[in-house]
């Protein structure tokens, strides 16, 4: 579990305004499901590589990985975005995802 004075201490530092304990309790929250999700998306990535260590690029590989998948999301999920545009959002993503 990750420390909520910490987690208050970093925000106090960043902001002049009180923070709540709920904000505090909703970003550890939203913290630990990033570490779970990445640790996740990492291992399978060690994994590809026939790995058995979990390295730094792994972890610089989820970011990428996921705004791959948001703007795949974003591109299937409306009616409101234009073929032309969906098709440039799709083709974007596969580009991320071959560097």
């Amino acid at each position: 579990m990750i420390p909520k004075g910490t987690v208050k201490r970093l925000m106090k530092e960043n902001t002049n305004m009180n923070i709540s304990t709920e904000s505090v309790e909703k970003l550890v929250e939203i913290l630990q499901e990033y570490i779970v999700t990445t640790t996740i998306l990492a291992e399978e990535n060690a994994k590809k590589d026939k790995r058995k260590t979990i390295k730094a690029r792994d972890i610089e590989y989820c970011d990428e990985e996921r705004l791959r998948v948001k703007i795949v999301e974003i591109a299937d999920r409306t009616e409101k975005v234009n073929i032309l545009t969906r098709e440039f959002l799709k083709v974007l993503a596969s580009e991320l995802k071959r560097i």
